[in-house]
């Protein structure tokens, strides 16, 4: 029963705080709020005139970027497919072809004997 009354007189207090600065802010800060929207609108054409070759010039070289990293990238996975190919395909095969080839001359070294 106490915490309903304790619910009952905040809301209240909250209402008679709310109501005025409501009424104030709806006399006092539309009229503010015109004025600073005039008063702003040069700076948001100043903005726009200069802000926007900048952006557009920012997301060129966004772009140019993405699409050097994309080539770099696409280049460094064939690079690596290469390494993989002559690491665990061409090394192998090497390494057979050394040895035949070592026993084979050690083979014919052998043969005066």
């Amino acid at each position: 029963m106490v915490s309903l009354f304790k619910l009952f007189v905040t809301l209240f207090i909250g209402l008679v705080v709310v109501v005025p600065a409501t009424l104030l802010l709806g006399f006092l800060g539309l009229p503010a709020l015109a004025i600073l929207c005039v008063v702003a609108l040069p700076v948001l054409i100043v903005l726009a005139v200069v802000g926007l070759p900048i952006l557009v010039a920012l997301v060129i070289g966004a772009a140019l970027l993405a699409a050097a990293f994309g080539v770099l990238s696409a280049l460094f996975a064939i690079g690596i497919a290469l390494f993989k190919v002559l690491l665990f395909v061409v090394l192998p095969v090497m390494f057979l072809v050394w040895l035949v080839a070592h026993l084979v001359r050690r083979d014919r070294s052998h043969e005066w004997a």
